[in-house]
């Protein structure tokens, strides 16, 4: 296995490094060619989601022959959402469609089925699975206004798959999948369409965990504080109790998975000083329980698991570059991990998906400077058989590696950030590139699309993970709240003047780019620290805290108020002392706004009450209004206005 992996090493890293050149934007703006890809049962054939000719299509191609079988081409404007092998034979998937008004597409709530040679598609479950829509007069069956979703493929079973239904709620003018009313679990027939229904869950904003049988014994659900929690209960007919009464577990404990025998569930919950979030083992017989991985220095993000017994084998966290944990490092997964992390020169390495035996495994390997590639490995032969690369028109050599490093602060904490340089003969202009959320948000060491733009085009960049950023401990995240304009922005400041140390950057030109929370953090750094940035630039951003209590989508939603309760508090003065849109008159840099129309997340009249405030402070404020754009670009011609948008900017102030 280690000459394998070895002789793929150096296929990948033996050219010599290239020069950088300027790139058309399209090169880092456009998504993967295949965005991601799942073995079939046997491990004979594959599926996968393809970006081509502007659409996103399910292929299903022959492992032997690279062979197309069959697959799925959608509607203009619409794609392929998800999708999932159930047999050898059939896959479910899901369609995203384009919504009027805006240049995003949402997934429909809608099951279709389809056979691996592409006969035999059929509309099982959603709103249009109706005779009205087949044509059908006879014994004619009504929609169902909800939306669904697969809960399990039910092992031992190739015709049925445990689905939840999510009825939908009727408004003032439309219906809406609200997740407020009890949710329906039914077997579904992924041939027929035919379901069963199996119960109601009584619970809103329910996500059900099954066993290998189907019997959802484990819910989480969230309540109207916006907090989530557990219940349990024996059997399928068994009463509900909360987890933490039916087994004195820590109310925060959520569960992930059980192992295939059902004898034993994993959770996720904080751990030591730092409540860093780490994997736990419950023995559902002898309720013991144990902490999967200690040494922690961050969060856990993301697992495998053993695919025949269903056990966790290994984790991540991401503080700096990717640190791999084990739940038993003797574990044959385990070892094989290892090598192919070494073998790959510390590439950040994933099980994507494996055959059902778990002989056969899709392996993807991704790093700063690899927005991913995909290999099949054998773990009999250890033969690993290269497939795809993610972006496959990307050289890897004109992308510009990211560094990592910790910056304490006065209060003792440690700032996680992110520099990436471009490859420019002098002293480069900065962009301090906060990120957004900002809870539970960080930003990874790994290939990001904006950042590499800017590099490309001359321009050093830093991210951030400021206090209240997700990934370094529920401890850290906390230490953010009630202090976005404050404490967050001198971790940011901090952070910037460390950068501006850095030889390799022109401290005189520095300018602040972020969207949504990061919109909000670039303009606070301008008005808190007005000499520090010749310009900013906001996207989407929120700049009027008092209105995110008025406007959007996140007072309306469950738990929407007491999540901003929670984290911005109700201190009038303090949350306009917070607002950007009260400080135009301190802002000395060049402003740049740019936002959505149909921005729900943070609606227009946050940008608009900023670009007013700026105007009746005296600043000529560049203004641009993306048409029919949400919390997000979602169509080409929409990101190549807002890129084009801030890279005609930054040229004129910082080069």
């Amino acid at each position: 296995m280690k000459k394998v992996i070895k002789a793929l090493a150096l296929v990948l890293l033996m050219a010599s490094p290239a020069r950088a050149e300027v790139l058309p934007m399209e090169y880092f703006l456009e998504d993967g060619d295949y965005l991601d890809v799942k073995l079939a049962p046997s491990g004979e054939r594959l599926a996968a989601r393809v970006l081509t000719q502007g659409r996103v299509v399910l292929a299903i191609i022959d492992r032997q022959t690279n062979e197309v079988l069959g697959g799925v081409r959608p509607d203009d404007g619409d794609a392929i959402n998800s999708y999932f092998w159930i047999n050898d034979e059939r896959l479910v998937f899901t369609f995203a469609e384009q919504q009027y008004g805006i240049d995003r597409q949402f997934a429909t709530g809608e099951l279709y089925a389809i056979d691996y040679n592409g006969k035999r598609q059929k509309l099982l479950a959603g709103f249009r699975a109706s005779d009205k829509y087949t044509g059908s007069r006879l014994g004619a069956k009504e929609a169902d206004k909800s939306s669904f979703f697969m809960v399990d493929p039910l092992d031992g079973d190739d015709r049925h798959i445990l689905v939840i239904e999510y009825p939908w709620s009727v408004g003032t003018r439309v219906w809406a999948d609200d997740r407020m009313n009890p949710a329906i679990l039914h077997r579904l027939n992924v041939y027929t369409g035919k379901k069963r229904k199996v119960e109601i869950l009584p619970f809103k904003r329910v996500r059900p965990l099954a066993d290998s049988d189907g019997n959802v014994l484990f819910v989480s659900h969230q309540r109207q504080d916006g907090f989530w929690e557990a219940s349990y209960r024996a059997s399928p007919d068994g009463e509900w109790q909360d987890l933490v009464d039916a087994f004195d577990l820590n109310d925060e404990m959520a569960p992930l998975s059980l192992s295939r025998d059902g004898k034993t569930l994993f959770l996720s919950g904080p751990w030591g000083l730092e409540r860093y979030n780490n994997l736990f083992r419950f023995n559902l017989e002898t309720q013991a329980l144990v902490p999967l991985f200690d040494n922690l220095d961050a969060d856990i993000t993301n697992y495998f698991s053993d695919p025949v017994t269903g056990r966790v084998v290994g984790a991540r966290s991401e503080r700096g570059k990717p640190l791999y944990h084990y739940a038993d490092p003797d574990h044959p997964l385990a070892k094989l991990h290892r090598g192919l992390v070494n073998g790959f020169d510390g590439k950040a390495v994933e099980f994507a998906s494996s055959s059902q035996d778990g002989k056969e495994i899709m392996v993807r390997v991704s790093a700063d400077t690899d927005p991913g590639q995909y290999y099949i490995f054998n773990t009999e032969t250890r033969d690993a058989a290269f497939f795809w690369a993610n972006m496959s028109w990307v050289d890897p050599r004109k992308l510009r590696p990211m560094l990592v490093d910790e910056i304490p602060t006065d209060d003792g904490l440690s700032i996680p950030v992110r520099l990436t340089l471009p490859d420019s003969d002098g002293p480069a202009p900065l962009i301090v590139h906060p990120h957004g959320g900002p809870h539970g948000i960080f930003d990874p060491w790994g290939f990001d699309r904006t950042v590499q733009l800017l590099a490309n085009r001359g321009y050093a960049v830093l991210q951030v993970n400021f206090r209240g950023s997700g990934s370094v401990g529920d401890k850290f995240e906390k230490a953010g709240y009630r202090r976005w304009g404050s404490a967050m922005i001198a971790d940011i400041a901090t952070a910037t003047e460390w950068a501006m140390q850095n030889p390799a950057i022109d401290r005189e030109r520095v300018c602040a780019y972020g969207a949504s929370y990061g919109a909000y953090a670039s303009y606070m750094l301008a008005a808190r620290y007005p000499e520090l940035l010749r310009c900013t630039v906001g996207y989407v951003g929120v700049y009027d805290l008092p209105m995110m209590f008025k406007k959007g989508d996140i007072p309306r939603g469950y738990g929407g108020l007491a999540y901003l309760r929670r984290v911005l508090g109700r201190d009038e003065e303090k949350l306009a002392d917070f607002s950007p849109v009260n400080h135009a008159d301190r802002i000395q840099a060049a402003t740049l706004l740019i936002h959505g129309s149909k921005d729900v997340r943070a609606p227009i009249e946050h940008g608009e009450a900023m670009r007013d405030a700026l105007r009746k402070a005296g600043h000529e404020v560049e203004w641009v209004e993306i048409k029919r754009s949400a919390h997000g670009a979602g169509s080409m011609e929409n990101k190549k206005i807002l890129y084009s948008s801030l890279l005609e900017f930054l040229e004129e102030h910082l080069m």
